[in-house]
């Protein structure tokens, strides 16, 4: 009898675990890393301020109204954003004209080092740095490199998990202007 009655208070406990683990899960998802879930295609950009490097602050989307725009988040030292930024740079330069906005954000390195590495870039387009990652936690930025793009409206139209080719990039972008 006794050992029915251990094994019926284990079975309780464990449920009662689960049910607690569940509830936390879903009460508190950006304490689990649920934060990615806020920028599913089709939610809203969520509002925030990056400073430049020039150390100017930039609101998003504020700053971006009635614009296309790709959020690049990167670090220096990944062999795919070295590729991906100048790629997105003739972009730019290309459809700047047609409302198109892209800015590089930085992911949680040192200011001073990012500001000496971005001459070394060469692009004409935004560079912010968060170095806190308060903004990429925001945005569920676990790894780099990862793309957004948002309409006109500030809605996300596409997120990249690591690397993309020009030739999609700007698909993506063209299907937007």
């Amino acid at each position: 009898m006794k050992l029915i009655n251990r094994d019926i208070r284990w079975r309780y406990r464990r449920q009662v675990k689960a049910l607690c683990m569940l509830f936390f899960l879903l009460a508190f998802p950006a304490a689990t890393g649920g934060a990615d879930v806020a920028l599913r295609i089709g939610t809203r950009v969520p509002s925030v301020v990056i400073s430049g490097v020039n150390g100017a602050p930039f609101r998003i989307p504020e700053d971006l109204s009635g614009k296309v725009f790709a959020l690049h988040f990167w670090q220096i030292g990944c062999s795919s954003c070295k590729l991906e930024i100048p790629a997105m740079d003739i972009l730019y330069k290309k459809y700047q004209r047609k409302g198109l906005e892209i800015l590089a954000v930085n992911v949680g390195q040192k200011k001073e080092v990012v500001r000496s590495f971005v001459p070394e870039l060469g692009v004409t387009y935004p560079i912010l740095i968060d170095p806190e990652e308060k903004a990429s936690r925001l945005f569920g930025v676990t790894d780099v490199p990862r793309t957004y793009v948002i309409d006109r409206r500030g809605v996300v139209r596409y997120r990249i998990f690591g690397g993309v080719t020009p030739e999609m990039l700007k698909k993506l972008i063209l299907s937007l202007l």
